[in-house]
């Protein structure tokens, strides 16, 4: 009995030192709102964001910019609250939770997928992260020269990744305050220079753009992250604590990013905000902003992406993102991820239906409840989770009307339900059996 209560102890040690990769989140180890609020709020936080209003600053009102990124943030904020309340109230990430759906080796395919696009994305921002410092600091020698940059950036944001949950916990209570406070400075100095708050609701758009334009812009600018919602929120307390902390994260902190570029940009006229910033002489500011705000999202990319192939190798989670952080910050650093930015964008399409056949499959089929650990069966394969994936996919790429990512996520939902209402009971597509160790 001792040695069986040293094993099981032995077990859960090395469980937690791997971040719960592979199995249930303990409750002893579940946070509450404010924990999951930063942690979501540091994932949306990022350039892109600053970028995304900048865009539409030059396209529309400010009336019609706060409806835009009001509605987009709320469409985020249900979709991705869906997967990220199955994640809390089952304590698994999104590659666990696609066993059920998916199958016990098909989840491998979607850990395999989610890796790719997400570690795709963080070589992209790596590159991305260099050019933009060197173009900001052309003087600064050796350290912000464009390679160098990337690289020591790409290693800035694999060490909150390889510490799991606790590291973007903690730099998220670090970073998202200080970019909130200094967002709110560079507003209020942008503001202020063009002649007062009357002003800026004058502004007249040069390329008008429509609402629901920008709500595409902004919907498709995080769909792929909000699929994978439960990578964070596994350690939410309940489906609560879930719900309000990814509201905040993309109603709340997301909603203030965008705004944050939409004003700098449509008072400064300046359309890269960073260069905004070192305009109004606060170069400091642009550089906090600039590592803070790329950090705490691409640490969650990095950390994503092994989360996805810790459920398809054997490997810790410790050293898959190792491995893979060094090897996307190579590439980022080469300039190589520029060549394939499109195809992530593409496969960007084929992130929501994952996400809709769990949706389908863990609300509308098992009534929320899923089981896991040593005895737990799986089908192998389930055919029917992977056609309502590509047929959703081949939607979101040839309807060419509203939202991509949303228009694929709403097939794939159909498409899987119809399908297991019309052959799951006789278990016609239903491939093998798995049983978990």
């Amino acid at each position: 009995m001792e040695d069986v209560s040293k094993k099981a102890q032995t077990e859960v040690i090395s469980q937690a030192e791997n971040d719960n990769a592979t199995c249930r989140v303990p409750d002893s180890e579940r946070k509450g709102f404010l924990s999951v609020a930063f942690v979501a709020a540091g994932y949306c936080i990022c350039m892109s964001g600053l970028y995304t209003g900048t865009a539409i600053a030059f396209g529309m009102s400010l009336k019609d910019a706060v409806i835009a990124v009001l509605v987009g943030n709320a469409v985020l904020s249900i979709y991705g609250g869906a997967v990220g309340a199955a994640g809390a109230k089952e304590g698994v990430a999104s590659a666990m939770l696609a066993r059920h759906s998916f199958g016990r080796e098909g989840s491998k395919v979607i850990g395999i997928l989610l890796a790719v696009v997400m570690l795709g994305w963080y070589a992209v921002q790596v590159g991305f992260f260099g050019s933009t410092m060197s173009a900001l600091f052309p003087g600064g020698g050796i350290l912000t020269s464009q390679y160098v940059a990337a690289a020591w950036g790409g290693i800035l944001m694999m060490l909150t990744a390889y510490f799991g949950y606790k590291g973007l916990n903690l730099l998220s209570y670090v970073a998202v305050p200080a970019i909130a406070i200094l967002s709110l400075i560079g507003v209020t100095l942008a503001v202020k220079g063009v002649g007062g708050w009357s002003e800026v609701m004058n502004i007249v758009p040069k390329e008008p753009m429509t609402v629901s334009a920008a709500v595409v812009s902004i919907v498709g600018s995080f769909a792929g992250g909000a699929a994978a919602q439960s990578d964070i929120t596994r350690y939410a307390k309940d489906a609560k604590t879930s719900w309000a902390g990814t509201v905040f994260g993309y109603l709340v902190a997301n909603s203030f990013v965008i705004m944050a570029g939409y004003l700098i940009s449509a008072a400064t006229g300046e359309s890269d905000p960073p260069v905004a910033f070192l305009a109004m002489g606060l170069g400091a500011a642009a550089l906090l902003i600039l590592i803070l705000a790329q950090w705490t999202t691409n640490d969650n990319n990095l950390y994503t992406g092994s989360l996805g192939l810790a459920n398809c190798l054997p490997f810790t989670k410790h050293k898959i993102v190792i491995v893979t952080g060094i090897a996307a910050t190579i590439v980022g650093a080469m300039g190589l991820a520029d060549y394939f930015t499109t195809w992530l964008s593409l496969l960007g399409v084929g992130i929501p239906p994952v996400a809709g056949v769990i949706i389908c499959d863990y609300y509308l089929l098992k009534g929320q409840k899923y089981e896991y650990g040593p005895g737990t069966r799986y089908c192998k394969v389930n055919i029917w989770a992977f056609v309502g994936l590509f047929v959703g996919a081949a939607v979101g790429f040839a309807v060419h009307w509203g939202i991509a990512s949303i228009n694929s996520l709403v097939v794939s939902i159909i498409v899987y339900y119809v399908l297991m209402k019309m052959f799951g009971k006789t278990n016609s597509g239903i491939i093998g059996e798995s049983i978990e160790d």
